[in-house]
């Protein structure tokens, strides 16, 4: 039966140290390719960030610029709705001046064309118009012929005349107009007045008269003393 030996490689000293140096040169090469390899890769992730930045600074800046004309146009458009409105209410105003003056005219030709009228006051042109659940506009005209053309204070006094859970209620117009303080209203007139308001009916009130009474300052008697029927106009 063969034996077998250990197999024993001698190694000269020269060859040994040719062997340290190639390992220190392969590893001195990895590592010097993986740094150049990585200084590549930082480099160009580097300029990719550069980019970046540069295109947020544009995206920014374009922000920033459309941020300001949008408060610039924001701006104009507060000044434009101030304008807009400013414009409606004078033509509000000027469609309540041409009506007025077109109802002074109206009553101008009745007067020119009336010479039968009576002297003293009265009241014409009473309408009454609904604006939503008992709430109602109303409109009237107190006239006043004399033999003296000067402007002369009227005290004027409105009641509405119903019924509210089936008794008679009376309601003096200062209670549900809240435009009028008190009672009487005084009003100045050369040959007529037109007068507007508002009057908000209690619930359950059902409004059947409207009474007016009329008379000069100086007299304790009115002069007019009138129920009307309350008909509301369509």
């Amino acid at each position: 039966m063969s034996q077998r030996h250990p197999l024993i490689i001698h190694y000269k000293t020269s060859q040994l140290l040719c062997f340290i140096v190639g390992v220190v040169f392969l590893l001195a090469s990895v590592l010097s390719a993986g740094f150049f390899y990585g200084d590549k890769t930082y480099s160009d992730d580097q300029e990719y960030i550069d980019e970046l930045q540069a295109t947020l600074d544009q995206f920014s800046e374009k922000v920033t610029v459309s941020q300001q004309a949008l408060v610039a146009m924001q701006l104009t458009a507060q000044v434009d709705a101030a304008a807009l409105e400013q414009t409606r209410l004078q033509l509000v105003d000027m469609q309540k001046q041409v009506y007025r003056r077109d109802q002074e005219l109206k009553l101008y030709r009745e007067m020119l064309q009336d010479s039968s009228q009576s002297t003293g006051l009265s009241v014409s042109d009473l309408r009454i118009e609904k604006v939503v659940e008992r709430l109602y506009q109303y409109h009237w005209v107190v006239q006043q012929k004399t033999h003296e053309a000067k402007k002369l204070q009227v005290n004027a006094k409105i009641w509405i005349i119903g019924t509210q859970d089936g008794k008679e209620k009376i309601l003096p117009l200062n209670e549900i107009d809240a435009e009028i303080d008190d009672l009487p209203i005084q009003l100045k007139l050369k040959y007529f007045s037109i007068n507007r308001g508002l009057v908000e009916l209690p619930q359950g009130f059902t409004p059947e008269f409207l009474r007016v009474s009329l008379r000069y300052p100086w007299i304790e008697k009115p002069q007019f003393d009138k129920k009307f029927v309350w008909q509301v106009q369509e």
